[in-house]
């Protein structure tokens, strides 16, 4: 029985480190070689930082008055994502705005959660905060109301 060449081993351990391969099984003449690269698990530590999205003009915002089914009147913050709404900045935080409160255009005033990312919402619209349309934790829907602001 013939030996495998030492150069082809090289070669062939060479060419899976330039591939990032973890494995490569050959046979020659009824030999089997089978090289494998043991892979180190590294632990990943990730962070969210907070995001700061603003609609844009392209996107359609509710600008005009709306009266909501309870006779609330006011412009209407939307999600501008699919994700989960949160009223604070982070899990027994204060809440970035209350009921009655009045805030400022570019105010933030929610995150929304997508995919491990956490993006803040800024308000539009400047005025007082009249309703806050959404539970804490809900997930939500792109151009669900979120918020009217008077």
């Amino acid at each position: 029985m013939k030996n495998i060449d030492l150069d082809l081993i090289e070669k062939l351990a060479d060419n899976m480190n330039e591939h990032s391969l973890t494995e490569i099984n050959l046979e020659i003449g009824g030999q089997k070689l089978v090289l494998k690269k043991e892979t180190k698990t590294k632990e990943v530590v990730a962070t969210s930082i907070p995001q700061k999205t603003v609609a844009k003009p392209m996107e359609k915002v509710e600008k005009k008055e709306k009266v909501s089914s309870d006779g609330v009147t006011g412009n209407v913050i939307t999600s501008p994502m699919v994700g989960t709404f949160y009223r604070s900045p982070a899990p027994g935080a204060e809440v970035f705005v209350q009921e009655g409160q009045t805030i400022n255009a570019g105010d933030p005033v929610c995150i929304i959660e997508a995919m491990k990312m956490m993006n803040e919402v800024s308000s539009q619209f400047s005025g007082k905060v009249v309703r806050i349309l959404v539970e804490d934790g809900v997930v939500v829907k792109k151009g669900d109301k979120l918020f009217i602001i008077e």
